[in-house]
């Protein structure tokens, strides 16, 4: 079972970079857990990342925490990418 954090100050997703609570009972901060991908990096999703990545890693018989490096390694390349070359 995964734990979540809720009213952290400051909380934000790590993929779709949400910080605040969607459902509009809520006035507070999007929920949030951290989960360790390996080589000191962990990641902070919110709970409707968690839960969407964890039903798409069943699905492709992939470990959430493998699915998770792989999703976070594309982003950073694609973040990479997007970087314009700095012009002296």
């Amino acid at each position: 079972m995964q734990n979540f954090i809720y009213n952290q100050p400051e909380a934000k997703c790590d993929f779709c970079e949400a910080t605040e609570n969607p459902h509009p009972d809520y006035d507070e901060t999007i929920p949030i857990t951290r989960i360790d991908i390996g080589k000191k990096r962990k990641l902070t999703l919110c709970i409707n990342c968690f839960f969407m990545h964890k039903e798409c890693s069943e699905k492709k018989g992939h470990s959430l925490v493998a699915y998770l490096s792989k999703l976070n390694n594309l982003s950073l390349i694609l973040n990479k990418s997007n970087k314009k070359p700095q012009t002296q």
